[in-house]
Parts: C-alpha cells; sequence; structure tokens
C-alpha cells in the first residue's frame, strides 16, 4: 500500500514472571519515602547506635552472669569490665532519638512525630532509658564497687544480688529495644 504509514505502539512492560522480580518491585522504594546519600546515612547512624546500645546490654549482662557462676577468682577479663568508670557505650542509647528525630526532619513530611508508630517507638526508648539509668547502670556501679574494693574470699552478697539486677534489667532493656525496632521497622 502506498502512502500508508504504520505506527507503531509503544510496547507495554511486561508484568513481572519472577518472584525476585516480584520481590524487587515490593522493596522498590515508593513515591514519598525519603531517599539520598544524607537520609541513608543518618539512617545507618540510628540503626547503628540501637545495635551499639543493645550489645553493650548483652556484654554487661553476659560480665554479671560470669560472676554469677565464678567459682574461685574471678578472670581478669571480668574484673577488667567491672573497672571503675561510665559506660559510655551504654550512653550511646541516648544518640538513637536524637538521630530518630533528624531522620523525621529530613523525611520531607513522609514520617511525622504524630505518627502512631512514632509515638510507640519513643514510648519504648523512654522506657528503655529509664530502666537503663534507674536501674541498670545503678547495678552495674554496684558491682564496680564492691569488685574494687578489697572483700572476702568469693563475690561478696552485695556483688551477687547487684550481678542478677543487672541481668534481669538488661533482659528487659534488650526486649524493650527489641520491640521498638519491630514497631520502627514495621510502621503500624
Amino acid at each position: 500500500m502506498v502512502g500508508t504509514s504504520v505506527v507503531a505502539r509503544p510496547r507495554q512492560p511486561a508484568p513481572p514472571s519472577s518472584s525476585l522480580a516480584q520481590t524487587m518491585t515490593r522493596f522498590a522504594p515508593a513515591a514519598g519515602i525519603p531517599t539520598g546519600p544524607a537520609f541513608t546515612v543518618v539512617l545507618v547512624g540510628h540503626v547503628a547506635a540501637v545495635l551499639v546500645a543493645l550489645l553493650a546490654a548483652v556484654a554487661g549482662a553476659v560480665s554479671a552472669a560470669r560472676v554469677l557462676t565464678a567459682k574461685g577468682e574471678l578472670p581478669p577479663s571480668v574484673r577488667s569490665y567491672f573497672s571503675p568508670g561510665v559506660n559510655w557505650t551504654g550512653r550511646v542509647l541516648y544518640l538513637v532519638p536524637v538521630l530518630g528525630v533528624a531522620l523525621l526532619a529530613m523525611s520531607g513530611g513522609a514520617y511525622r512525630l504524630d505518627a502512631t508508630w512514632v509515638d510507640w517507638g519513643i514510648g519504648l526508648w523512654a522506657a528503655a532509658t529509664a530502666l537503663a539509668e534507674g536501674v541498670l547502670w545503678p547495678a552495674e556501679r554496684r558491682v564496680q564497687r564492691g569488685l574494687a574494693s578489697p572483700a572476702e574470699a568469693g563475690v561478696p552478697h552485695a556483688v551477687r544480688r547487684a550481678c542478677r539486677t543487672m541481668c534481669v534489667a538488661s533482659a528487659v532493656l534488650v526486649a524493650l529495644v527489641v520491640a521498638a525496632m519491630v514497631v520502627m521497622v514495621a510502621k503500624p
């Protein structure tokens, strides 16, 4: 046919057929979800602060459990862990909400302070921090003082009691922080 033209229709993309393609599509950033290098760096710092605080609580509980199960002289590593001073690693817990608020501010309105999941996360963090400041870290200081002073043979009863407190408080703190992590990831 002379004088007729054929106009090609644009091809419609085929729907993803593989499970990998479906998974990739599912986790691709949707419109309104913050991205970018600055947001990512702050997000990594936020998550790292949570993990460091968790590891500090677990390390304290493990060291306290080692005191409780010690037969005779305490290992040098336990005495070193409980040397007098502030547990600065545990205080990284305070960095979590600072970076979280920075993420809210950087989200361009995608995440808001009045969102339920943010309220729950802040509440769980506040409970974990109150537990750390009110129970865990004072017990740790009692263990430090008790192990620093010359004592009778074995571990003094007051130190054992403080170690038991540390173990329980650490377990509760870890549960609170893990619950906050679940809330932050799921964003219910």
